[in-house]
């Protein structure tokens, strides 16, 4: 009888690795709330430090680039997120357009109904970045982040078009004018000194007056 081979496995990270990604979470999780309470501007090294229980000298230890380069990587992970809910709503290729968008909006509109915070930092404060003087890095790499999640409706809208579900327009506009669109619904009817969230049922609304507005029967370009 044939002895069963051991099967691989990953290594049990030691008790200092554990310890160090525990602290890093700390520290990402009083970064996340600092500027969630204060916005980018308000918010200090120290405060996140204090928080998080550490000197400030260990926050520069975990995290390079001092508070944009914290603000980047709490960002980071909430743009990890919409990229898992943009590959899951977009991947049928067989859907239409509306349907594929419209899980693609409903899924984003819920994330953030259930993340006020991410939402609160990515309309108020990433602009913010991009535009100070500080941060350039970090800015860089948030603006290309953003990018690439408007990027992920491209192909879709590309084949809608192939197959003559939509007009012939250029898609990486029709993919900023449809992202564009859902941050803004998301932005009007976010009450943030109330705490609710957006309103998602609202969504297929959205996704009906953006498919009016590219509907393969209406007026052509000139």
């Amino acid at each position: 009888m044939d002895t069963p081979r051991p099967t691989a496995s990953r290594p049990v990270p030691s008790w200092k690795e554990q310890a160090r990604e525990l602290l890093h979470e700390a520290i990402l999780g009083a970064a996340r709330t600092t500027f969630a309470e204060k916005g980018y501007e308000g918010a200090t090294v120290d405060e996140i430090a204090e928080r998080a229980g550490v000197g400030k000298g260990t926050v520069y230890n975990h995290i390079d680039g001092g508070k944009a380069g914290l603000f980047a990587a709490v960002l980071g992970e909430h743009f990890d997120d919409l990229d898992r809910i943009a590959a899951e709503a977009l991947a049928d290729e067989a859907a239409p357009l509306r349907d594929r968008f419209a899980r693609y909006a409903e899924g984003v509109a819920s994330y953030f109904a259930e993340h006020l915070d991410h939402l609160v930092l990515h309309l108020r404060d990433v602009p913010r970045l991009v535009f100070s003087a500080e941060g350039v890095e970090q800015a860089v790499l948030l603006k290309e982040r953003r990018r690439r999640l408007v990027a992920a409706l491209v192909p879709p809208i590309e084949a809608a078009a192939a197959r003559g579900e939509i007009r012939a327009v250029p898609a990486e506009m029709a993919a900023q004018f449809c992202f564009s669109a859902l941050l803004s619904y998301l932005f009007q009817t976010c009450h943030v000194d109330d705490r609710p969230g957006p309103e998602v049922k609202g969504v297929s609304q959205l996704v009906a007056l953006v498919f009016d507005g590219l509907g393969a029967e209406g007026p052509a370009s000139t």
